[in-house]
């Protein structure tokens, strides 16, 4: 019994949703709009550049006829390793120092914070330069792959590469053990990787109609109006002998809930 009581609850839910389907729709334009013109007239556009970087270990330069499993093995936990490594503060205070030696203090003001430290010297927070950069094992191997996402396409290259250029001291300095090569150079992106005004644009819409759907249903949770003979039923618990049909509806657009 409970179970048909649930299916009918659904059925007319979306019978509800279905007689305020202009209401939705528009709803769901609205959210699918305003989040198109944020992304493409608001949000900055941004460019990626990405450099790669190749782990080897210390038996692959010995070995004759090619590279073993194990060799690739031991590469790629290296590359995990290495992953860890490139992630800390002491890689993006270089970084910082490379940069601001390249552009000087004045134009970095457009892209980070610039701070002080103790003796005077400027310098940019780590914490800013890890957040535009990202570093994965391509496809779980031992190749490295460094990422760099700012609104000038050639910060976003020269990250990449200073990041590149200083993991060759910084890594084997640290490990002790293994090589790195870097795969090419990163280039400077020559079109916008983002924001994706597609994906905004979509996620507005269904917020949009996720809150039309909220406003209907919670508008006829709270209605007090008796609009049926099955209403009475459920809020007072008093069986109806019978109701007068209004003869003038036409049966082919009559809705549900009029009588």
């Amino acid at each position: 019994m409970e179970k048909q009581e649930q299916e009918i609850n659904l059925a007319e839910i979306f019978f509800l949703l279905l007689s305020r389907i202009k209401f939705i729709i528009i709803l769901t334009v609205l959210g699918g709009g305003a989040l198109f013109c944020y992304a493409k007239f608001w949000l900055p556009v941004q460019y990626t550049s990405s450099v790669s970087i190749y782990v080897k270990n210390n038996d692959e330069a010995g070995v004759q006829g090619g590279v073993t499993a194990s060799d690739l093995t031991a590469a790629k936990s290296l590359a995990s390793t290495y992953i860890v490594i490139l992630d800390d503060d002491v890689m993006y205070d270089k970084v910082s120092e490379m940069l601001l030696s390249a552009y000087g203090a004045d134009q970095m003001k457009n892209f980070f914070t610039i701070k002080k430290d103790d003796n005077g010297k400027e310098y940019i927070p780590a914490s800013q330069i890890r957040s535009k950069v990202s570093a994965s094992a391509v496809n779980n191997t031992e190749v490295v792959k460094i990422s760099a996402v700012t609104t000038d396409p050639q910060l976003s290259a020269d990250i990449c590469n200073d990041i590149a250029e200083y993991a060759k001291t910084l890594l084997i300095q640290v490990t002790h053990a293994g090589s790195v090569e870097t795969i090419g150079s990163a280039k400077v992106p020559t079109s916008a990787s983002g924001p994706s005004v597609k994906r905004y644009t979509v996620i507005g819409a269904l917020i949009g109609m996720v809150i039309a759907a909220a406003v209907v249903i919670i508008g006829k949770l709270l209605d007090n109006c008796i609009n049926s003979a099955e209403d009475i039923k459920q809020k007072f618990g008093i069986p109806v002998l019978g109701e007068i049909p209004d003869l003038d509806i036409d049966n082919r657009e009559a809705s549900k809930y009029e009588y």
